[in-house]
């Protein structure tokens, strides 16, 4: 991400190089914030006489007060939807609606009244960083394949095949080839994956030998530049076996900095915390609040969305939580509803807290 700061102003400027810059864009954006960028607009030209006129699309730069903001990580772009307040007067209604679709490659500029310090920390991360390592989790066994995407946006699946495999027991060769057609299935998925994702790395995983076998067949497949290849054991499939490879560090281990995984064991940690009630473990915006006024927090988490769509006041709240932890050396970490340890940070109410020493009742 190219990001250009105009505080004084209340502005930023960024250009989006990255899917995980669609990403940060998403959660820096909120309800009111101004947005500037150039977009196409569907006009209608010609006389009054609607049948002799004419609809095409137009190129123009347009300002808009936000009012909603969505990343549809299936198409990879953010939707920003809202009033406009400028743009070519004889081409557009001030106060009519309309919709930014923001892409890899696009620019805009945003105007806030208030930019908190998370948000700008984020945009500096996301400035700084490389384009965050990406995974593809292969969830495997007889006749049936998931396929996820792990990335700082979350998990997401990306294809799911299913296949009826003839039994061993009627004939060998029966069994041999429906695997074979299963396999080759599989592997177009994957390959399909490769040239659209380019992830860093691939684990092949479930709770019986296929995932075996499946590897071998992949390595033979001559798909051209494979990244590195993992086979792990799980003892579920779907999404519960995803998360197994997540909270066990396995693609941490070949890719360093995936922060999904960071977050679901730091989750996993919390939750053992809160259930052993050693005091280590908090949740819920009272509670963190007063260990954070202990110093006593070592990680903060708070979800994407209470940062997104709090109110004003919540949000102001939040980010000097956020600084008041840091002033006291402590972690903060913005999670993904996008993936189970989000999920789980919002049932608690989108905050939670691992304290570096108890603090009492």
């Amino acid at each position: 991400m190219k990001v250009r700061r105009y505080l004084k102003d209340g502005k930023v400027k960024i250009k989006l190089e990255s899917l995980d810059d669609l990403w940060h864009l998403y959660n820096v954006l909120s309800p009111n914030d101004i947005v500037i960028s150039r977009t196409s607009r569907r006009i209608r030209i010609g006389n009054d006489d609607a049948r002799k006129q004419e609809s095409i699309r137009k190129t123009m730069v347009l300002k808009i007060q936000v009012e909603d903001v969505a990343f549809h990580s299936f198409s990879n772009r953010v939707r920003i939807k809202g009033t406009i307040l400028e743009g070519p007067e004889d081409l557009v209604s001030i106060g009519s609606y309309h919709t930014f679709n923001m892409e890899v490659g696009n620019s805009l500029t945003i105007i806030k009244e208030h930019w908190p310090k998370f948000s700008l920390k984020r945009l500096k991360q996301a400035e700084n960083a490389k384009e965050s390592p990406l995974a593809l989790i292969i969830m495997i066994e007889d006749g049936s394949a998931e396929i996820f995407l792990a990335a700082d946006f979350g998990i997401r699946e990306a294809v799911s095949i299913t296949t009826s495999i003839s039994r061993k027991r009627g004939s060998q060769k029966a069994h041999d080839a429906t695997m074979r057609e299963f396999y080759g299935d599989v592997t177009m998925a994957v390959r399909s994956q490769l040239e659209q994702n380019k992830p860093n790395i691939i684990v092949i995983a479930g709770p019986g030998f296929v995932k075996d076998h499946f590897k071998d067949y992949l390595q033979d497949s001559g798909i051209p530049n494979l990244p590195q290849i993992m086979v792990e054991s799980t003892n579920s499939t779907g999404v519960p076996g995803a998360k197994e490879i997540l909270y066990r560090g396995v693609i941490s281990k070949a890719v360093q900095g995936i922060k999904l995984e960071k977050e679901t064991q730091l989750m996993e940690e919390i939750l053992s915390n809160v259930a052993k009630g050693n005091g280590l473990g908090a949740y819920g915006p009272e509670e963190v609040q007063r260990a954070v006024q202990y110093g006593a927090v070592e990680e903060l988490l708070i979800t994407d969305k209470k940062l997104r769509e709090g109110s004003e006041e919540e949000r102001h709240r939040m980010d000097q939580l956020i600084r008041d932890t840091e002033k006291s050396r402590g972690n903060f970490h913005i999670v993904s509803t996008e993936h189970p340890a989000g999920d789980q940070l919002e049932n608690l109410g989108g905050i939670a807290a691992l304290l570096r020493f108890s603090i009492g009742v």
